[in-house]
């Protein structure tokens, strides 16, 4: 008996083959097909089809998408689309948000004529997320322009998104990414008519001039300087970026200021004017090590936000550990702050010192935090602080408490002032403490005198400024003039770096100066070290040919 199997090379089976082999076989032909079918059924499902939208038409009672019967909504386009779709926008103005969801899908319309418009009341233009536990993922939106909204553009929950062409413009806050991801977008995305500079995996890189909005992501010793980061939903945004450089931004009017996320480390955040943001002027979320110098954060919800958690859409707020922990805070101005100076969440061994902290609604909130506020020496300006000056240093006699954890051993009696005194090719930092204003500094090298003038802030009845001067630029003994004559009301000490004069004078303007003894010299140190180092080798390299006798012909005849 022959029994006929496709499976069989021999293309049959004698009778000696048992039936229970046979229908072994068939079973599993059975279970493969039931395995594989599905697939080979999805895949052709997952062919990129093409949806239609078309404002036009708008009156169409057959609506389904089609070349024919296109939709006439953004929102409609996008919801019917699956993975590998394209929702297919054609040019005209488009009312309303727009939500996406989905992923593998791509969302085009016509560079310059497909506007999506808020009218002035929309709160967000597009808007890509996805609630947790999942993503949208690898999502393409172009050739979109964006306006009249709160917010332009925002990304969240979202991984390696393509954007191209899309314009967001007069939008209060145009574009704004929160996904902590790595994306794919380009220049010939814009901010009101400047660039999007979204920057991975680069280094030793100056971000260029013209830039609108910034994020660097898993960069290293980049520049981010001279920039105007304006009407954003941040200005400035840095994801895992250490040993960088961010100096003289003007980060203003955004919803929040600079961002650093995502162990951020290492890098100089110097010279910065970041006010006006409707919410965080500077955020640090599990980022350490970083250096904020010199500062303006004024007039924004929040000062700086120390944030030792990861927010989460579905579950909030959730601690990951103390991961801010070693930022440096100095010389900062931190003023007019609505909901506090310094919000401090779960963030531990962070310095903050020579910092003024000027009539902030509280100056510091602190929450399972515990943080440094002096550096042994000198701590920061506070305007509620209610100690006295009576040992004439210029600072309290009495800590500033935070809270039980948090304390100022030694608050400054007036606001801390950096001059900056320069000389050939160097930078030297002189540093006052006054409750009266100070302005036009001066050094001069070869008077062997630095000055400025003092006005006054309120009826304090007597000013006083302390000035801590670099002992190699200006050296002491030294004599005080106020207003041009000499006066006995200094007080001198020094630590062998610093000198430290303490004058007091009457609340009203004066003109201050200040004539030392020693002044920095013709050829900083640094030329005489070199010199030094070339005269050092010179008679070395001598004295061995002398010892080897290879010039003495040539040196004595």
């Amino acid at each position: 008996m022959w029994i006929e199997c496709f499976a069989c090379p021999t293309k049959g089976v004698k009778d000696g083959m048992k039936l229970k082999t046979f229908l072994t076989i068939i079973v599993t032909a059975c279970l493969l097909s039931a395995v594989i079918w599905p697939s080979l059924v999805t895949r052709v499902k997952a062919e990129s089809t093409t949806i239609y939208v078309n404002v036009q038409n708008a009156n169409d009672p057959a609506q389904d998408g089609s070349a024919a019967h296109p939709f006439s909504s953004i929102q409609d386009g996008v919801d019917a689309a699956n993975p590998g779709d394209t929702v297919q926008v054609a040019a005209g103005v488009y009312y309303g948000e727009v939500d996406i969801n989905e992923s593998y899908i791509s969302l085009v319309g016509q560079p310059g004529s497909t506007i999506i418009d808020g009218n002035g009341t929309g709160a967000v233009g597009i808007r890509v997320y996805h609630w947790s536990p999942n993503y949208t993922e690898y999502t393409n939106i172009s050739g979109f322009t964006v306006r009249n909204f709160i917010r332009g553009m925002t990304l969240s929950r979202s991984i390696g998104l393509r954007l191209r062409d899309n314009t967001l413009v007069n939008n209060t806050y145009n574009f704004g990414d929160y996904t902590l991801q790595v994306h794919d977008i380009d220049t010939s995305n814009t901010v009101n008519g400047k660039p999007i500079y979204f920057l991975a995996n680069q280094q030793d890189e100056q971000v260029p001039a013209d830039a609108g909005y910034v994020e660097l992501v898993d960069c290293t010793n980049m520049t981010v300087k001279d920039l105007n980061l304006t009407n954003n939903a941040q200005g400035l945004v840095l994801k895992n970026t250490t040993n960088s450089l961010v100096e003289n931004l003007q980060i203003t009017n955004d919803w929040d200021g600079l961002y650093l996320e995502t162990q951020s480390k290492g890098n100089t955040i110097i010279d910065n004017n970041v006010s006006n943001c409707l919410y965080l002027g500077i955020y640090v979320s599990t980022s350490s090590d970083n250096t904020f110098e010199n500062n303006s954060i004024t007039n924004n919800a929040y000062g700086f936000f120390l944030d030792s958690t990861v927010f989460d859409y579905v579950i909030g707020f959730q601690p990951t550990g103390n991961t801010v922990t070693g930022n440096v805070m100095w010389g900062n101005t931190v003023a007019n702050c609505s909901t506090a100076g310094v919000y401090s969440l779960e963030a531990e061994n962070n310095l903050f010192y020579d910092n003024n902290f000027i009539n902030n609604s509280p100056e510091v909130y602190s929450l399972n935090s515990t943080n440094v506020w002096d550096n042994g020496v000198e701590g920061n300006y506070w305007t509620d602080y209610s100690g006295q000056n009576s040992n004439q240093t210029g600072l309290g006699n009495t800590p500033y408490v935070i809270d039980e954890n948090n304390t100022d051993n030694h608050p400054l009696m007036g606001p801390f002032l950096e001059f900056p005194a320069t000389w050939q090719d160097g930078t030297y930092p002189v540093t006052a403490i006054s409750n009266s204003t100070v302005s036009g500094f001066y050094f001069s090298q070869s008077e062997k005198t630095l000055g400025f003038s003092v006005s006054p802030t309120a009826d304090n009845g007597t000013g006083f400024c302390r000035v801590a001067v670099p002992v190699y630029l200006l050296g002491g003994p030294y004599t005080l003039f106020i207003d041009g004559l000499p006066s006995t009301n200094l007080l001198q000490s020094s630590n062998g770096t610093y000198s430290f004069l303490y004058l007091s004078f009457n609340d009203s303007h004066h003109d201050v100066k200040i004539e030392g003894t020693n002044v920095v010299s013709e050829f900083p140190t640094f030329f005489l070290l070199i010199l030094l180092a070339v005269v050092t080798i010179g008679v070395v390299t001598v004295g061995v040919a002398f010892r080897r006798k290879k010039f003495v012909p040539a040196l004595f005849g």
